[in-house]
C-alpha cells in the first residue's frame, strides 16, 4: 500500500467511526471535455505549439450533522498533446476535511488531505490557471491532528494538542517529509469584543538531510472593534535549528489581520510568517508576508484588487545565525492581482483578470499575466466554456524568457 492509500485510509477510518452521526450527505459532479491549442506547451525561450485535448472530471461530497463536519472536493485534469510536444498527463486536485467532536465540547480530532500541483520552486508562491505544467509538480500533504478544548472559568479556554504532518511528491526526487508539532494556545476573554491571546508550540521537522526544531511563543490581542470590523495580533519570539548543520537562528514571528467592511468595499489587511516546504531543495523557508485585498461587489458585478510582499529565508538562515555573520540571503517578491466578475446576461457570464509578479533574484524575472473568460449556461445541466489566457515572463535567463497564449473550449456536463 503507497502513502497515498495510507493517508486517505486514515481519514476515511475517522469518518468510519463516527459514521451514524451524519446527517444527509450532499453529492456534486461534472465532467468536462474540451480541446485547447497553445503557441508554447513546454513555457520555453522558443517553444513549440500544440492542440491539446482536455478532460476534466470533477466530485465534490459533503455531509455534516451530530459530531461529524466532514468535506471533500476533488477535480482531474488530463491532457493530450497531439503533436507530442509534452508527454500526456494526469493531474489531480483534491481537499479532505474531517472535523469529529469525540467528547461534547472538549475532545476533537482533526483531519485534512491537501493533493495539488504546486510550484517546484516555492518561491515563485502558489499555480496560476495561466501557467502551464511546466516546472510543477504533485504534492500531498496530510495533516492528523487530536486537541482538546478546556476551559477555565467563564472567561478562559485553552487549545491542547498533537499535530503530524507529512509531505511528499509524486516525483521520486522531491523528499518527503514529517512534522511532529505539539501546541498550547489560550483564550482570555477581556469582554464580549476583546480577547488576550498566547500560545508556544514545538515543531521538529524530519527529512532525509536533517532534523529542524523549531519553537515559537506568543503574546497577542483580538478586538472586535465594530459590527464592520475586527483586527488581531500575535507576537513573540521563534528559535530555529539544524541539529545535523549545527546551525540556529532566533528571529521574531507574528501573526497579524484587519478586517473591515466599508459598506461599499470590503477589506482585509494580513500580515506574518509561515513555514513552506520548497519541493526543489527540500527546505523549509519562512515566508514573511504582507497581503492587501480589496472586494467590491455590486448587482451584477464582482472585483477583487490584491497586492503583497514576500520574503523567503531559508528557515535557519533568518534573524541571528549562531555560527556565522552578516545579513542572510533572502528572495523578495512583488504580486498584484486584479480579478472582475460579470454577469452579461441570465446565462451568460464573463470573466477578466490581470497579474503581476516580480522577484529580485539573481534573474531579475518578472511576469504578467492576463485571462479572459466565457461561459454560457446551455441548460441546467450543460455549460459552454471559452478562454483566452496569456503569460508574458522577462528574465535575464533566456530559459525564463518566454511568452505564452493559450486559447481553449470546454463544454461541461453537470451531474
Amino acid at each position: 500500500m503507497n502513502k497515498m492509500m495510507r493517508i486517505s485510509t486514515v481519514v476515511l477510518a475517522v469518518l468510519a467511526w463516527a459514521g451514524l452521526a451524519y446527517a444527509e450527505p450532499g453529492w456534486r459532479a461534472s465532467l468536462g471535455v474540451g480541446a485547447e491549442y497553445t503557441d508554447n506547451a513546454g513555457e520555453e525561450h522558443d517553444g513549440e505549439e500544440d492542440i491539446i485535448t482536455v478532460l476534466r472530471p470533477s466530485l465534490s461530497y459533503n455531509r455534516e450533522g451530530g459530531r461529524l463536519l466532514f468535506q471533500s472536493a476533488y477535480s482531474g485534469d488530463y491532457r493530450y498533446y497531439t503533436r507530442e510536444t509534452e508527454d500526456e498527463e494526469f493531474n489531480h486536485d483534491l481537499k479532505m476535511h474531517a472535523l469529529l467532536e469525540a467528547s461534547e465540547d472538549f475532545f476533537f480530532i482533526d483531519a485534512t488531505e491537501i493533493y495539488r500541483l504546486v510550484n517546484e520552486d516555492r518561491r515563485r508562491g502558489d499555480v496560476r490557471e495561466e501557467d502551464s505544467t511546466s516546472e510543477l509538480v504533485q504534492q500531498n500533504n496530510f495533516t492528523f491532528s487530536p486537541f482538546i478544548t478546556p476551559r477555565f472559568g467563564e472567561r478562559t479556554s485553552a487549545r491542547i494538542g498533537y499535530a503530524y504532518t507529512n509531505i511528499w511528491y509524486d516525483d521520486p526526487d522531491k523528499d518527503a517529509k514529517d512534522i511532529h508539532r505539539g501546541f498550547l494556545d489560550g483564550d482570555y476573554e477581556l469582554s464580549d469584543r476583546a480577547s488576550l491571546l498566547s500560545g508556544y508550540s514545538y515543531a521538529m521537522e524530519l527529512s532525509e538531510d536533517d532534523t529542524l526544531d523549531r519553537h515559537i511563543a506568543y503574546f497577542g490581542g483580538h478586538y472586535e472593534y465594530s459590527s464592520q470590523g475586527d483586527v488581531y495580533l500575535k507576537l513573540g519570539p521563534q528559535y530555529s535549528r539544524y541539529r545535523d548543520r549545527g546551525r540556529s537562528s532566533t528571529s521574531l514571528y507574528w501573526d497579524a489581520g484587519l478586517n473591515h467592511d466599508f459598506g461599499a468595499v470590503l477589506m482585509n489587511l494580513s500580515s506574518g510568517i509561515s513555514f513552506d516546504d520548497d519541493p526543489d531543495t527540500g527546505e523549509t523557508y519562512e515566508r514573511r508576508y504582507v497581503t492587501l485585498a480589496l472586494t467590491k461587489i455590486w448587482e451584477r458585478t464582482t472585483a477583487r484588487l490584491s497586492t503583497s510582499l514576500e520574503d523567503y529565508e531559508e528557515s535557519a538562515d533568518g534573524g541571528r545565525l549562531s555560527d556565522e555573520s552578516g545579513d542572510p540571503e533572502s528572495t523578495r517578491r512583488t504580486v498584484f492581482a486584479l480579478n472582475v466578475s460579470h454577469e452579461l446576461s441570465a446565462r451568460l457570464t464573463g470573466t477578466f483578470g490581470l497579474g503581476h509578479d516580480f522577484d529580485d533574484s539573481d534573474d531579475n524575472t518578472k511576469r504578467w499575466y492576463a485571462n479572459l473568460g466565457l461561459t454560457y449556461a446551455m441548460s441546467e445541466t450543460l455549460n459552454l466554456s471559452a478562454w483566452y489566457r496569456f503569460k508574458d515572463s522577462s528574465s535575464d535567463d533566456i530559459d525564463e524568457d518566454y511568452q505564452v497564449n493559450r486559447v481553449g473550449i470546454q463544454l461541461t456536463y453537470l451531474f
